[in-house]
């Protein structure tokens, strides 16, 4: 409370003292708190804002730039006048309405060549960055139609702090303003003007780390994609440089995408039964573990079933027979182990104790001449 002698306005005055006195303390509090703190604030980047001209100022450059008698005629090589023609309809694009005074500079109201061009800027996007992402902010950092990594941001971050480009707007996407942006789809470059630039100007990002550049679109992992993709202008020229089972016979044969599907290629089993529907109904569902797809799927050496390998002369001549020539009613069917089963005894064949048994005699892995006859016989 006041004192009752005191004028009100008195008030006041304390008041505003009160609130100079906090304003004090907050300023020579500031510097040491961020002091205690061991780090000083980071400036925030501020950008400027782009001398707008109206499309009016530009009215000169349209005149000579739409048409190619004028600008040969005031060019100082005419052979080359063409490259500096403009479509006309490029001014109805969003960066065509800005006017050509906007980005380039110059004075777009004289009709004198020397006076018009003065101050020029022939590319913004080397000369005068900044001047691009005051606009084109918050770009992405991926092309999902195209799975495309960009390199948006690196571009934007040393632009706002004024460091040196490396690579520009327009080296990607050309001159858009003119009527030429291959993001738009106007223009498709291929990959390898993407590797020429790279290789050119030594940029950070190596040629080899495709995942700096691509957005894999497929499932299986830790794969680079000139394993598989031997064209960087078409990407549809594929071959296997590897795979996790061994691709012989038959399956060297068949087209990747009849077992991979696209988008993901990845997610298929390796056992045999997840292809092949079993002709029988022993075994497990790894064929392999007898049959040898690298040989028209006979039964691979010494991984025969247990049922044949009981019968030593499952041999020679023996083995090459397939499976039905001897199991006529089935696989498990049994089949006698008397060699009359399927063989007929020639004619000079007269003792009839060898009869059905020419194991005594002959072996299934060896010419039927060199027979050993045996003794007594």
């Amino acid at each position: 409370m006041l004192p009752q002698s005191w004028p009100r306005w008195t008030l006041i005055l304390i008041a505003l003292a009160l609130a100079g006195v906090a304003i004090g303390l907050g300023l020579l509090l500031q510097p040491i708190g961020v002091a205690l703190a061991g780090k000083a604030p980071t400036p925030t980047p501020t950008l400027h804002a782009i001398a707008y001209a109206l499309p009016a100022k530009s009215q000169t450059c349209r005149e000579c730039h739409f048409s190619l008698d004028a600008l040969k005629a005031s060019a100082a090589d005419p052979s080359k006048a063409e490259e500096f023609l403009i479509e006309p309809e490029s001014i109805y694009k969003p960066h065509g309405k800005l006017g050509c005074v906007t980005c380039h500079g110059g004075d777009g109201t004289v009709s004198d060549k020397e006076a018009s061009h003065k101050g020029l800027i022939a590319d913004i996007t080397k000369d005068r960055p900044a001047d691009c992402i005051v606009c084109h902010y918050n770009l992405p950092a991926e092309i999902p139609g195209d799975r495309l990594r960009t390199p948006h941001k690196i571009v934007t971050d040393k632009i706002e702090h004024g460091q040196a480009l490396d690579v520009y707007c327009s080296d990607c996407h050309g001159q858009v303003g003119h009527g030429f942006d291959p993001v738009s789809g106007n223009v498709v470059c291929n990959m390898t003007v993407c590797l020429d630039c790279h290789e050119q100007r030594n940029l950070d990002i190596k040629l080899t780390e495709w995942n700096a550049c691509h957005v894999g679109p497929h499932d299986v992992q830790n794969l680079n994609c000139e394993l598989c993709h031997t064209s960087t202008q078409d990407w549809a020229q594929v071959k296997v440089a590897v795979h996790p089972m061994p691709l012989v016979g038959k399956h060297a044969e068949v087209a990747c995408f009849s077992c991979h599907r696209y988008p993901n290629f990845g997610g298929l089993s390796t056992q045999c039964a997840a292809c092949h529907e079993k002709a029988h109904d022993f075994g497990g569902d790894d064929c392999a573990s007898c049959h040898d797809p690298a040989n028209t799927w006979t039964f691979a050496a010494g991984t025969w079933p247990e049922h044949v390998q009981v019968w030593d002369q499952y041999k020679g001549k023996h083995t090459q027979v397939d499976c039905v020539g001897c199991h006529i009613d089935g696989l498990r069917a049994k089949i006698a182990s008397n060699c009359d089963a399927c063989h007929a005894k020639p004619s000079s064949h007269n003792q009839d104790a060898y009869a059905g048994d020419c194991v005594k005699c002959h072996q299934a892995d060896q010419a039927w001449e060199s027979a050993t006859k045996p003794a007594g016989g």
